[in-house]
């Protein structure tokens, strides 16, 4: 994105910036970054999101803070907006270990990660 008031251009996750100005359904990633990055991105994916599924069945927080909190790095980076926040409740409630807390969020994870893979061009 350019910022033209100050002559910069500007990718991924922006805090404070709209959730909903950062769609997890962009008509084609793989064209933005290219389907190289754009398949290591679905890679992480892939290999991720079964970690933090089984972390949070586990009750490993550690894990599922560490987990988490890289995934959502990649998932900001590419501008996997909506992925990336659900993430972060994941993290911030693996660091309180609250179980409750994890339920809804852990539960959204499936569909947004399918999204993200379509995306992606990897679905």
């Amino acid at each position: 994105m350019l910022d033209r008031s100050q002559g910069r251009v500007t990718t991924g996750f922006q805090p404070g910036r709209e959730v909903a100005a950062m769609p997890n359904d962009q008509a084609s990633l793989a064209a933005l970054y290219g389907p190289v990055l754009a398949g290591l991105c679905a890679e992480e994916l892939r290999e991720r999101h079964p970690r933090i599924q089984a972390a949070a069945a586990a009750g490993d927080f550690r894990t599922l803070l560490s987990e988490a909190h890289a995934l959502r790095g990649v998932a900001a980076n590419f501008g996997l907006g909506v992925l990336a926040e659900d993430l972060l409740t994941v993290e911030m409630a693996a660091r309180q270990q609250d179980s409750g807390g994890l339920h809804g969020a852990l539960g959204r994870l499936p569909g947004e990660v399918a999204k993200a893979l379509a995306a992606l061009g990897q679905g």
